[in-house]
């Protein structure tokens, strides 16, 4: 194998998994109609939100409801997890973890925003844990399989996520919003 085309091969290699990260925000949801109607507001959510109250930072307020959004997405994987459990196996297991971890971290998010932790400022922002509910809703509502290659994606594209809503917030001009 030539450089030239061990550079090729790991150029669409890369080119592959990016295509398979669109797919999981873009491609797969349509691949069951009940996990759109968790995600369309959750889109809807981060754009609006972070273009018109999130373009100079988070307040208190806006991460308050950002655990808020992540309580009730927590709640309803958990909904749709009781509702079509057949057998315990280890992914439901995982997914009954995951769900879990969502919801404690929504409910933790809104107590310690309410108690005016600064620190929640900087991890409930709506572009993170937007992020995380949008990968994650796929893996709840059996659209996909957990892999290596999933998860690996997830973490690998998160900045790419997080600087096209940069890019956005950049072109876009401010709105007064008061």
């Amino acid at each position: 194998m030539t450089f030239w085309s061990a550079i090729g091969n790991g150029i669409s290699a890369f080119w592959g998994f990016f295509l398979y990260w669109l797919s999981i925000l873009f491609i797969l949801p349509f691949g069951n109609l009940d996990v759109l109607w968790i995600l369309i507001p959750i889109w809807l959510n981060l754009v609006f939100t972070d273009l018109f109250q999130e373009k100079r930072g988070t307040s208190l307020g806006n991460a308050i409801t950002n655990g808020a959004v992540m309580l009730w997405v927590g709640i309803d994987w958990a909904r749709f997890l009781i509702r079509n459990f057949s057998d315990f196996s280890g992914i439901f297991a995982f997914k009954v973890v995951i769900c879990t971890i969502l919801v404690i971290a929504g409910f933790m998010i809104i107590v310690e925003g309410i108690k005016g932790k600064k620190v929640i400022q900087r991890i409930a922002r709506c572009r993170e844990t937007s992020y995380v509910m949008i990968v994650l809703s796929p893996l709840i509502y059996n659209i996909i399989q957990p892999s290596w290659k999933y998860f690996f994606a997830i973490i690998v594209f998160l900045p790419v996520f997080y600087f096209i809503f940069e890019f956005f917030d950049r072109l876009v001009p401010d709105v007064d919003t008061y």
